[in-house]
């Protein structure tokens, strides 16, 4: 036991853990993950590298936090907290209850009575926390002592809390066109899962109603407004409103407002045999109302690549318009083949293809997160941010009463800042004597 403590205590094990866990961290930065990247940029990256795509998966490197290894990494870390954590307590309880004498330091002179500088030290707000025969030991905020020990037991329940949330958090993105539902058995568009648990299934059915974009003068983003309708198995209806900075709690389940959303344009296709082909495109909403927003589509039927823009407003003169202006171009291989733009209602020749544009509606992101970890992440914060302030605003200040040779000598120790309490301590003692050796 005290071999496998020696090594989790050890300045390497702890250094190489914590080398190993920022490293972990930089490359969550780098490497975009699947559930946190939009689809359609994770989709780009990917095909930008392409050549490390099959060793990035196969490590995990895609979804990092829930992966097995960094769940390893994180428990070997709270291991090391754990055994400091212990050491730390018994120190602290040596520091509060023993003896403590400093060393090599013999003291100032004094000719009170040891009853009358007790008596004068308390009034500071010292308490009396040792004696015996030749030493009084006097401390003012003993508490501050188990600043560390509240530190790492901080530490240890954040860790921990993290440890349970990666391996039993559930999320589920899914971009939901006005009006449309998804129901509880329904795909997630992006979905990630801890170790323990499954996928994540709703309890009821979600139902976007509208999906309401507010916009500065700048064209940027003001607020995007999204009202949700649960459908319970009996029938029972439930109305709720999210915004982006308005999370939803339902039935154990926190939902968020994503930051994508834009136009679905509902497209029919006929071909020359009297082939329809029905598609909805979902594009994010434009930047800017003079500027297009584009994305790209492969159909299984078509043997084109679909590239579409669309202008929010057809006449480019607001961000929030019923009057989108769609342009798809088929392309192939690099040559444009058929050009053609549409409006709503609209109708045309696209290549081989009659294109009617039958309508166009919202679509809104919405997150789905369960997980259990997280008021426990807040409580470790808590504990870890009063460990510090005991530390720092509390340092503990100590004052040693010793008897020696018939005579009464002071000492002063503070862990921190002694040259701030000085004065305090020299208010204890007033012998003529004492005042020339400090």
């Amino acid at each position: 036991m005290q071999a496998f403590k020696r090594l989790f205590l050890s300045r390497k094990t702890i250094l190489v853990t914590i080398v190993l866990i920022l490293l972990t961290v930089v490359a969550g930065f780098i490497i975009p993950q699947k559930f946190s990247t939009p689809q359609r940029e994770f989709q780009k990256w990917q095909d930008a590298h392409s050549q490390w795509i099959p060793w990035i998966e196969r490590l995990g490197f895609d979804h990092i936090y829930t992966t097995p290894w960094f769940a390893l990494l994180l428990s070997v870390f709270l291991m090391t907290l754990s055994f400091s954590a212990y050491e730390q307590i018994k120190i602290s309880r040596l520091k509060t209850y023993g003896k403590v004498m400093p060393s090599g330091e013999k003291g100032i002179p004094v000719s009170e009575s040891r009853q009358e500088i007790v008596k004068k030290a308390r009034k500071k707000g010292y308490i009396k926390l040792y004696e015996d025969l030749d030493v009084i030991r006097l401390v003012k905020y003993p508490w501050g002592y188990w600043g560390n020990v509240l530190f790492h037991i901080g530490m240890i329940i954040t860790i921990a809390s993290a440890i349970i949330i990666f391996l039993t958090e559930r999320r589920g993105t899914v971009n939901i066109i006005e009006r449309r539902t998804h129901f509880p058995e329904s795909a997630w568009l992006a979905e990630e899962h801890g170790l323990l648990v499954d996928k994540l299934v709703l309890p009821d059915s979600l139902t976007l109603e509208t999906i309401s974009p507010e916009f500065w003068e700048t064209d940027e983003i003001k607020q995007l407004t999204t009202a949700l309708e649960f459908t319970d198995e009996t029938g029972q209806i439930n109305n709720y409103t999210l915004h982006i900075n308005k999370t939803l709690h339902y039935k154990g389940i926190e939902i968020y407002q994503g930051n994508s959303f834009g136009n679905a344009f509902f497209i029919e296709f006929s071909d020359s045999e009297g082939r329809i082909n029905n598609e909805i495109l979902l594009i994010d909403n434009p930047k800017k109302r003079n500027k297009a927003s584009y994305s790209n589509f492969n159909f299984f039927w078509m043997p084109y690549l679909l590239k579409v823009k669309y202008f929010a407003d057809a006449e480019q003169k607001m961000m929030d318009s019923n009057n989108p202006l769609l342009v798809m171009r088929l392309m192939q291989r690099e040559k444009i083949a058929a050009e053609l733009q549409l409006k709503t209602g609209e109708h045309g020749r696209l290549g081989p293809y009659d294109v009617t544009l039958v309508h166009v509606a919202r679509w809104g992101n919405v997150i789905c997160v369960k997980n259990k970890g997280m008021p426990g992440i807040f409580l470790g914060f808590f504990i870890i941010i009063s460990g510090v302030s005991l530390t720092y605003f509390m340092p503990p200040r100590e004052i040693y009463i010793k008897s020696s040779d018939g005579s009464l000598f002071l000492s002063f120790r503070s862990g921190r800042f002694k040259s701030l309490y000085r004065e305090e301590f020299e208010k204890i003692y007033k012998s003529k004597e004492g005042r020339r050796s400090a």
